[in-house]
């Protein structure tokens, strides 16, 4: 009798055993999930409001409210994270109002602060997480901040009221725009220098780099078209017109395969889609009113738009090449990006 008790026993014992790891990694298996959840962050620019999105869902997820207007935007890259750049009202004074803070994405709340001088509009993650670039637009610089310290490394001149600012695919340049020099600042990241110049259309805006980073793309406000850059010479090889000069195109994003280039025409209310091969537009997608940023989906099946003057965010399916879908987000959304 005593001998079966103890054989019942131990098998319910292995059973608990059993159970408890079964729970154990199922948990760890659902946590892992939720962590890597798309995520899709929109600015909005007037709203002073960061709003997070389910990629998969479509649901806005929460609202963040920020202290100062934001504009740029970009996911850490462990998509731990979400850096804006915020500026205040005050023009060429630099005020604790103008910086770039990050925001944790289970909390919602802001975890750091990072200073990017007067007035940061645009800036880019290196692919290590280690370092931002910022545009400072009021200064004519570009500064280099390290991201576990929270300090500016190194602060370089660029050209006239930079813009854009984008790094290679292999962390080692990174290219900035400048509005009214109409030029293409070129960084050495290793050594934090500026080692190139080039002119590119009028008033160039974003920039962006194909995934092998063999071209880069730049957007012109005024001159309505993309320039196609060679990174290895540093010079424009193709100009390809877009809607116009009345078009105004701003933002722009590359697929992940690098076949297409999606610009953002902010006056023409729509988007642009070039194939990159052949240097030529294939294709106009109509969306809300004001498409300012853009981004591309991981699988780069859906684009989104942050149509500032629809307070909305559209939904563009690649393929279709047709708005799916429109969500409401804040008021003036500026930027949009997507999780790693």
């Amino acid at each position: 009798m005593g001998h079966t008790i103890v054989r019942h026993n131990q098998r319910q014992f292995r059973l608990n055993v059993l159970i408890a790891v079964v729970v154990t990694v199922f948990a760890t298996a659902t946590n892992a999930s939720a962590q890597h959840r798309s995520l899709i962050a929109v600015s909005n620019e007037l709203g002073h409001t960061i709003t997070v999105i389910d990629g998969a869902t479509l649901q806005v997820l929460n609202t963040i409210t920020v202290p100062q207007r934001p504009r740029g935007i970009a996911f850490s890259p462990d998509g731990s994270r979400i850096f804006v750049a915020l500026s205040d009202a005050r023009k060429t004074v630099q005020t604790s109002g103008d910086a770039i803070v990050s925001i944790d994405v289970g909390s919602g709340r802001i975890n750091g602060v990072y200073p990017a001088g007067s007035d940061p509009e645009r800036f880019a993650i290196t692919p290590d997480g280690r370092r931002l670039y910022a545009a400072n637009e009021d200064g004519s610089w570009t500064s280099a901040t390290d991201i576990a310290t929270r300090k500016i490394v190194a602060t370089l001149i660029v050209g006239i009221e930079p813009e854009g600012v984008a790094v290679s695919p292999d962390g080692r340049w990174v290219y900035v725009t400048a509005e009214t020099s109409n030029s293409v600042s070129v960084i050495d990241a290793k050594a934090n220098k500026v080692v190139a110049n080039f002119l590119v259309d009028v008033r160039p805006r974003a920039v962006a780099f194909s995934p092998d980073g063999k071209r880069a793309y730049v957007t012109a406000e005024i001159g309505g078209t993309l320039s196609v850059i060679d990174t290895r010479s540093r010079s424009v090889i193709r100009t390809i017109p877009l809607e116009g000069r009345q078009g105004k195109p701003v933002g722009l994003a590359v697929s992940p395969d690098g076949k297409r280039i999606y610009v953002a025409n902010g006056n023409a209310n729509a988007v642009s889609v070039v194939d990159a091969d052949r240097g030529v537009v294939i294709g106009r997608i109509a969306v809300g009113k004001r498409p300012w940023g853009i981004a591309v989906s991981n699988d780069g099946r859906i684009v989104y738009t942050a149509d500032g003057l629809s307070d909305a965010m559209s939904v563009i399916d690649a393929r279709a090449g047709r708005v799916v879908r429109t969500i409401r987000v804040g008021r003036q959304p500026w930027g949009v990006a997507v999780s790693p």
